[in-house]
């Protein structure tokens, strides 16, 4: 089964409404009680939180997709859930992440976002939604349709000479064995650019990955590691499409293309992640590896 034009963007404004919905749900508890436990996943204090802000916010945006499950027999991957390998057997599957960033939404600060993407078999994403709660600002986009910001397309700021590079990054890069040779050298390259690194810490993946997309000169990345975490499927798959719209690099950490359907596992650990606003920059960092 092949989805038509008209299909890709029928199904991304209900995902667009879905995420739209549930973030304005999420933004309203962003003050008040709410339960919160750790989960068995991951090696990082940001991959084990988990709040019931989490869990409700997934049931809302599953009221509006499980229509769109039955009538085109999608699959279905969520953070907050089992992985059932549904993507493994069905042409396309829901790709969740019903808050991205949630330890700062804990910590009552900025970085949080909802994540639906809609991947095919070949784990590669044909529509992308984000919804940044925070700021009330929607991205969406199918295969071929650009991005679009809160309904009108989305333009990108150009870098200015001497712009700041700016390295969006969760906290755990600094504490990763590889986090200081990689600083000097890429402080060593800022140098040769007339330029400074300008590091941007304590954001959920998705939204570094938007930092990039809207900063004029930047890039995010994790290198590949034996311990399970790197993120998974779902903090990559909608902004994975928004960098191929906009002819952004965006790959795993050797610049292969980033599959987002491994049978083996929803982590990311093993193959790295690289998003850049340029090819020079992504292939300095993939010739650091």
């Amino acid at each position: 089964m092949m989805l038509s034009e008209k299909e890709l963007k029928s199904l991304c404004q209900t995902a667009a409404t879905a995420a739209t919905v549930a973030g304005q749900y999420i933004q309203s508890r962003f003050d008040k009680h709410y339960t919160r436990r750790h989960k068995e996943t991951g090696h990082s204090l940001a991959s084990q939180v988990v709040t019931e802000i989490d869990v409700k916010a997934q049931e809302i945006i599953l009221e509006h997709l499980n229509s769109t499950i039955q009538n085109y027999d999608l699959g279905l991957l969520t953070e907050e859930a089992a992985d059932d390998q549904s993507r493994l057997d069905k042409p396309y599957f829901w790709c969740i992440d019903p808050l991205d960033g949630t330890l700062p939404f804990t910590e009552k600060r900025t970085g949080y976002a909802v994540s639906i993407a809609l991947i095919a078999n070949s784990g590669d994403p044909v529509i992308g939604v984000v919804y940044v709660p925070d700021l009330a600002y929607c991205y969406t986009s199918f295969k071929g349709a650009g991005v679009w910001l809160n309904g009108s397309p989305f333009v990108r700021e150009k870098a200015a000479v001497n712009d700041s590079i700016c390295i969006y990054s969760d906290r755990a890069l600094q504490h990763e064995t590889y986090f200081e040779p990689v600083n000097d050298r890429l402080n060593e390259w800022a140098r040769h650019k007339n330029a400074q690194i300008k590091y941007h810490s304590g954001f959920g993946s998705v939204r570094n990955a938007l930092g990039v997309m809207t900063s004029g000169t930047g890039c995010c990345f994790k290198l590949p590691k034996e311990t399970k975490g790197g993120g998974s499927i779902w903090d990559f798959a909608a902004t994975r499409l928004f960098f191929e719209e906009l002819d952004l690099h965006v790959s795993d950490a050797r610049g292969g293309r980033l599959h987002l359907n491994d049978e083996k596992s929803t982590f990311m650990n093993e193959v790295g992640v690289i998003y850049a606003t340029g090819s020079g920059l992504a292939e300095f960092i993939q010739g650091i590896i």
